[in-house]
């Protein structure tokens, strides 16, 4: 009769001990995907960060910067939500150059739909904003980029054209 008593007694203090942590468990992995877009971000810059032609260069530069700034603003937002931003996976630096633009945008794309989904945090709405608005400036300036490096591509074709020719 005692053991029946001891049970009765014991298994409501586990459900009430137990009951809280269950309820955080889902917290800290839940939306937002900072961490995913963090990693695209950072392999996004490396791939607009390479030396170009000065007309490329000045409008990835613009780029990079508009990169670390939404990345500024994410991991404030990622380490508000409780996410682990140190242990990101390394950069992959072995991407071919050719398309390197072209691929950054891809990159870029991926992390603003990430940061996109619907915020529940209050607090993390206006870092949301900003990482939003600095990604929408980042894509800008990526195609202009890529831009510039057509319109360089084609002139050097139609110099090298001519030069054939004559």
């Amino acid at each position: 009769m005692i053991k029946v008593r001891a049970i009765n007694f014991v298994a409501p203090l586990a459900v009430a001990t137990l009951l809280p942590m269950a309820a955080w468990a889902g917290f800290f992995g839940d939306h937002p995907r900072y961490v995913h877009a963090m990693s695209d971000l950072r392999t996004a810059r490396f791939m607009v960060a390479q030396p170009d032609a000065p007309n490329v260069t000045a409008d990835e530069n613009r780029c990079v910067g508009e990169i670390d700034a939404a990345l500024s603003e994410i991991k404030q937002a990622a380490l508000d939500d409780f996410k682990d931003v140190w242990n990101q996976p390394p950069v992959d630096t072995s991407m071919d150059r050719r398309g390197r633009i072209s691929e950054a945008l891809k990159l870029l794309d991926r992390a603003h739909d990430d940061i996109s989904r619907e915020e529940d945090d209050r607090r993390a709405r206006g870092l949301q904003r900003r990482a939003i608005a600095h990604l929408d400036n980042a894509i800008s300036y990526a195609r202009m980029a890529q831009e510039d490096k057509h319109i360089d591509h084609r002139e050097f074709e139609e110099r090298h054209e001519f030069e054939r020719r004559y």
